[in-house]
């Protein structure tokens, strides 16, 4: 299994609708609000790292109000 951390930016307001979007989305495992950079922080789950990228790429990027994401990709310690 691959996982993967996703920090989104959203358009100015949009930041609570990407987030409820973003939970409908099969292989992510987590969302949250945050402040700072970014505007919302979702975890992904999926069999292979093309799978986390397949899903960020034409699930996440897609949605309505996301202006950029940023996938830092989990590694074993």
């Amino acid at each position: 299994m691959t996982k993967a951390i996703i920090l989104v930016t959203a358009d100015p307001g949009k930041d609570q609708k990407v987030a409820e979007e973003l939970k409908k989305i099969q292989g992510v495992e987590g969302v949250c609000l945050v402040s700072g950079l970014y505007d919302v922080v979702a975890t992904v789950r999926g069999e292979s790292s093309e799978e986390v990228l397949k899903t960020v790429y034409h699930k996440i990027r897609g949605l309505a109000g996301v202006r950029s994401s940023h996938t830092m990709f989990c590694l074993e310690v």
